[in-house]
């Protein structure tokens, strides 16, 4: 899919629950064929995933797998 139309308003893309006032905020979309993630300031730039993709990537984030080192 285009990224014009990835970015476009015909998707709902959902803010993360912590994004707080204008700040950067994760937005996700279910687009085409999978899943749109993007900052809420770069719409333009969105990152898809595939089903199987989306699927490791959030039991990456639950297990911790890919929590930054501080």
């Amino acid at each position: 899919m285009p990224a014009d139309r990835l970015a476009s308003a015909e998707n709902t893309w959902r803010r993360s629950r912590y994004c707080v006032g204008e700040s950067h905020c994760v937005e996700v979309a279910v687009v085409d064929g999978g899943v749109g993630l993007r900052n809420s300031r770069s719409p333009g730039t969105v990152l898809t995933f595939d089903g199987v993709e989306w699927q490791n990537f959030v039991a990456g984030l639950k297990s911790g797998e890919l929590r930054l080192a501080r």
